[in-house]
This record gives structure tokens, C-alpha cells and sequence, in this order.
């Protein structure tokens, strides 16, 4: 069984990260290994999770994503996460869930301004 659980694009100094799967606690610990391999591996300086294809984002899971940009922070490396659905943004506010040491960007474009901005 591979560690890929999502195609990863090196574009410039940046990893896209398209994630088009169903995230469930195991998937989302296998994507954060290999996000970090990656970051490591291609000398990443900002990862952009695009979640437009993620209908649920829990508890657990924004835990994780949120652990996985303090981590990616710790490498040098800012995360923005981009396209989040309505339902699964409402879904975080209503339970209090607060996505740390992430960026949000409603599209693709604006997540590239972002870490431009940063650098």
C-alpha cells in the first residue's frame, strides 16, 4: 500500500495540495506524513490544501490540518487552505472550531497572492 494519499503539484516554491478523497482520521494522519516528507523533500515554502472537493471536516480532522500548518511553520513553510464549502464552514463555526496557524483563501488565485504576500 503506497503513503500517497493525494497527488501533490510543485508549483515554484509551493506545494498544491488537491484533496478530492473523503478525509477520515487515518487518511488525514497518512496526508499529513506525506505532506511533510514533501515540504522536506522539495524545499517547500508554502503548501495551499485545496478542500473544495471536502464535504466534512470535523473535529479531529481540523485538529490535524491545523497541527500539520504548525508543523509546516516549524519547516519554514506557510499553509494556506482554499475553496472551503459553505456547509463545511458553517459546520466549523458552529462548533467553535478555529483553523491556527492556517491562512484561508476562497480561491486558488487568492491563496497564491497570500503566500506571495508572505514571502
Amino acid at each position: 500500500m503506497s503513503d500517497k494519499v493525494v497527488p501533490i503539484i510543485k508549483l515554484y516554491d509551493y506545494l498544491i495540495v488537491p484533496i478530492q478523497i473523503e478525509l477520515d482520521d487515518i487518511t488525514v494522519e497518512k496526508l499529513q506524513m506525506q505532506l511533510l516528507n514533501e515540504i522536506s523533500a522539495k524545499k517547500a515554502r508554502g503548501v495551499i490544501l485545496d478542500v473544495s472537493m471536502v464535504d466534512v471536516i470535523d473535529s479531529y480532522i481540523s485538529y490535524v490540518l491545523s497541527e500539520t500548518a504548525a508543523m509546516a511553520k516549524a519547516m519554514g513553510c506557510h499553509t494556506v487552505i482554499c475553496k472551503i464549502q459553505p456547509n463545511v464552514a458553517l459546520t466549523l463555526a458552529q462548533m467553535g472550531i478555529k483553523l491556527e496557524n492556517v491562512y484561508t483563501a476562497n480561491s486558488l488565485e487568492s491563496a497564491l497572492e497570500i503566500l506571495n504576500q508572505l514571502d
